[in-house]
């Protein structure tokens, strides 16, 4: 048995009022970038600005709100132009 772990760089969308209509305690992930279970997190110095990849709003996130998930990620991601190169 073989078991592989993609972890990526997320946020949590700020839109909550769209994404929480069929569950209150669903909290919608959106993907910045791959990296591993020990890398850390890429140096950035000011706030990022992403869009919701389901609701469409674009909102800004402080590195305190960047996050590690083990998520499944759709074939077509494109990485967050600050989460590139990592």
């Amino acid at each position: 048995m073989q078991y592989s772990t993609d972890y990526f760089w997320v946020v949590l969308c700020k839109n909550s009022r769209f994404h929480r209509k069929g569950n209150l305690f669903h909290r919608h992930t959106i993907p910045l970038g791959e990296t591993d279970a020990i890398s850390p997190m890429p140096r950035l110095t000011d706030p990022i600005t992403v869009r919701c990849d389901n609701c469409g709003e674009e909102y800004a996130y402080k590195l305190k709100e960047v996050l590690r998930a083990e998520i499944e990620v759709p074939e077509e991601f494109v990485p967050h132009p600050s989460f590139a190169a990592y």
